[in-house]
């Protein structure tokens, strides 16, 4: 049979990420062992020094969190490492990433049998030297022999179907909104190129936010509230925060979603039943500022390339 030339895009995320394929004609995303196209950028630990990654090692976040990572590529270029005391070690975010990344590598081994030793892995444009070199760091500790780095704008322009061939010049605002973080990029088509002209976000802006907005609005019902400042109330408010980020997922499809938990959460020595009902009119309205926010970010961006309003 003869060989087909493969080339694979990842994206390594704040939170989740996600490796496609292309064989020339065709693009397929990757499948997980669970089956899911996305993976959990998350990381555990064990005392014994096992390394578990992706969705196993995401429901270890509420059961054991001072041995699982995630939210890693915020640190990215940074000579912060992370430590998992059971097993006495600590990680940099680049050794972190390339767990991930791995996982990804293994997945395409698995599905299509071939060994992939290059890609192109999607990066922040706001992204410099620091973070660039971490991300190609991670991708030689997970194995890859040659990796090219693409900005996430222009991989959003390319895949929302941006075309070298076109004559018209014009200007692309791609709006990205992540789990951690949020990234607003200007890009410019002018001779047949596609560059970043300008980029703007908040680091401190991301799904995670609008889930804690839902958690807390969830957690205002309950009969005794929990709070997060209060550090005996944590494992209680991450279950909550679990089941508002999936009720927030149901309601993309539907206008009314149930968040019940299996077992009563422990909140000051007291057993609290969960059992709310969520709709996708009061999520809108709790994650009002959230979308202000970004606009605000928005509107700066283009004001200061002259796109503003007069």
């Amino acid at each position: 049979m003869a060989e087909t030339p493969l080339y694979v895009g990842i994206d390594l995320g704040t939170t989740n990420s996600a490796a496609a394929v292309f064989d020339g004609e065709r693009v397929g995303v990757v499948r997980n062992a669970q089956g899911a196209t996305v993976t959990p950028s998350v990381v555990r630990i064990d005392k014994q020094g096992r390394v578990t990654v992706g969705t196993r090692a995401r429901r270890f976040l509420e059961q054991d969190p001072a041995n699982t990572a995630g939210e890693f590529k915020r640190l990215m270029g940074t000579d912060k490492a992370i430590e998992f005391p059971a097993a006495g070690a600590k990680k940099k975010p680049e050794e972190l990433s390339a767990e991930v990344l791995k996982a990804l590598r293994q997945d395409i081994t698995d599905q299509l049998g071939v060994t992939i030793d290059r890609a192109v892995i999607s990066v922040p444009a706001l992204f410099e030297l620091p973070q660039s070199s971490a991300t190609s760091e991670a991708a030689r500790l997970a194995g890859f022999s040659r990796v090219e780095l693409l900005q996430e704008p222009i991989a959003s322009a390319l895949a929302a179907g941006w075309r070298a061939d076109e004559d018209a010049a014009g200007t692309w605002l791609v709006f990205d909104l992540g789990g951690g973080t949020f990234d607003a990029s200007l890009l410019e088509t002018r001779d047949g190129l596609l560059r970043v002209v300008g980029h703007d976000g908040d680091n401190f802006l991301g799904g995670r936010d609008f889930d804690w907005a839902i958690t807390e609005h969830l957690a205002s019902l309950l009969p005794v509230v929990p709070s997060r400042s209060n550090v005996h109330h944590t494992s209680a408010l991450r279950a909550l925060r679990l089941a508002a980020e999936d009720a927030k997922i149901e309601l993309s499809r539907g206008e009314r979603a149930q968040v019940a938990l299996a077992q009563p959460l422990i909140i000051d020595d007291r057993e609290v039943e969960v059992d709310l009902e969520l709709t996708r009119a009061t999520v809108e309205r709790l994650c009002a500022p959230l979308v202000d926010r970004a606009l605000e970010v928005c509107t700066r961006l283009l004001a200061g390339n002259g796109l503003g309003p007069g």
